[in-house]
């Protein structure tokens, strides 16, 4: 008996979590964010690297912005996310930028910062930048950071 009750005790609950609403991580959500802020010039970086997933499902969000870490694509590195360049290089990369528009997740769903990559993005908008506007959806953060003079 107990068998046959759960199933119906569960299902009103299954839509609300199958809809875009009850999704902790929602990628298309954050696109909004990235358009309102974004100006002729800008760079975009994404940490970490996987969430480069936004700019691939929305690319008119990002339309005009460069990804100043990105190196391959995934048909040139012959694999699903593609490549990044070496820490040093996206360092040197950041510090010719005046705005940076960085598309992470929000501090409350981030897992700790383990790549070598992400973390030389943090000490460089740490060190050189300032957060002048952040937005947060659904588990997603972007954060637009301006040059110190």
């Amino acid at each position: 008996m107990a068998a046959v009750t759960a199933p119906a005790a569960l299902s009103p609950q299954l839509p609300a979590k199958r809809s875009p609403a009850g999704r902790v991580d929602d990628v298309l959500a954050v696109t909004g964010d990235v358009r309102k802020p974004k100006r002729t010039g800008d760079a975009a970086l994404f940490s970490p690297a996987d969430r480069r997933d936004t700019a691939r499902v929305s690319p008119d969000a990002f339309a005009g912005l460069r990804d100043i870490a990105f190196v391959r694509d995934p048909v040139e590195a012959r694999d699903l996310r593609g490549e990044e360049a070496p820490p040093h290089r996206i360092r040197a990369a950041m510090l010719t930028q005046r705005r940076i528009l960085l598309v992470t997740d929000a501090p409350e769903v981030a897992p700790p910062v383990s790549a070598e990559r992400d973390r030389a993005k943090s000490a460089v908008l740490r060190r050189y930048f300032t957060a002048v506007a952040e937005e947060r959806v659904r588990g997603r953060q972007v954060t637009v950071y301006a040059r110190r003079p």
